[in-house]
């Protein structure tokens, strides 16, 4: 399987998940590598301009194309169980370090589909080498989708 990433240029080949450490994320605390990906180069550039300014479209992007063996997605998760937030249950996936990939809905687009999802991939895992970036392009967002 292919999954995207959407990043500064400077930072494209980085999958050490450094940049969700420093800050945190949806399913990662601060202090726990992840990488996020989407399945879809478009549902990627969504993610990013759901977290950037309206106003003015992020510059020097570029996006990965990463190859993840198929075999190795072995978590999938439609809804976090009950009484526990995304965080809690993504910082305790990673730290745990049993499956190397976690299948997870978009909240920017939230619809049951085989094709739209993010899958976040855990550094630490011990297969986490068996991913690789299979090539990487400059990205330009539009600057009609502010």
């Amino acid at each position: 399987m292919v999954v995207f990433r959407i990043a500064r240029k400077e930072w494209i080949k980085d999958l050490s998940g450094r940049g969700a450490e420093l800050f945190g994320g949806r399913w990662n605390d601060k202090g726990i590598p992840a990488v996020y990906t989407s399945s879809s180069l478009s549902l990627a550039a969504l993610e990013i301009l759901a977290h950037t300014e309206k106003s003015i479209p992020p510059v020097n992007m570029a996006y990965a194309k990463i190859y993840v063996p198929d075999k190795m997605l072995t978590l999938k998760i439609a809804s976090v169980p009950k009484g526990m937030s995304e965080l809690e249950f993504g910082s305790i996936w990673l730290k745990e370090q049993k499956s190397l990939m976690l299948k997870v809905p978009s909240v920017v687009m939230p619809y049951e589909t085989e094709h739209e999802f993010n899958l976040i991939l855990n550094p630490l895992h011990k297969d986490f080498n068996k991913i690789f970036i299979a090539e990487t392009h400059k990205f330009s967002f539009d600057v009609r989708l502010k």
